[in-house]
């Protein structure tokens, strides 16, 4: 029986074979770490989200990504004929490293907000979590020193 790579090496004899030797490879990668799976995941339980919610994330993940590396490999045969893919990567890289970046920093500060909000409408204190718990912390210390002191004994 050939390899894998031989039946695809001999061309459209066996072209039955590309679609779904894509589909599972696309399937396998997609199980790998990565792609966000764990911000995804964070960011339903942080909305306290459905299934359904979830469910319809993972599938917009899924479209989009796929639609995004049918858009790079079509473009990059079209447009990039001559360029070597190793010379492009990095800055690849660098470009989706800036743009989670971004989203990260934009969820962070909608976050905060919204905290502010919550906070604001509650009538509620908006001195940072940090500093109610020292607060919190030094109270229960002193409270502790002078009720320990209170009830050891004198001694002469």
């Amino acid at each position: 029986m050939p390899t894998f790579a031989e039946l695809l090496s001999q061309g459209s004899a066996h072209a039955w074979l590309f679609i779904p030797s894509a589909i599972l490879l696309g399937a396998l990668h997609g199980l790998e770490p990565g792609h966000s799976k764990t911000m995804m995941a964070a960011f339903i339980v942080a909305v306290r989200g459905t299934v359904g919610q979830a469910i319809l994330l993972g599938l917009a993940a899924t479209v989009s990504h796929t639609i995004i590396v049918w858009a790079i490999a079509l473009g990059g045969m079209y447009f990039w004929r001559g360029l070597d893919g190793e010379a492009t990567e990095p800055y690849f890289q660098l470009a989706s490293a800036a743009i989670i970046i971004g989203i990260a920093l934009w969820m962070l500060w909608r976050t905060w907000q919204d905290q502010q909000a919550a906070k604001a409408a509650a009538g509620h204190s908006l001195l940072p979590m940090a500093i109610r718990m020292t607060m919190i912390i030094l109270t229960a210390t002193t409270h502790t020193a002078r009720t320990s002191a209170a009830s050891t004994p004198a001694t002469a």
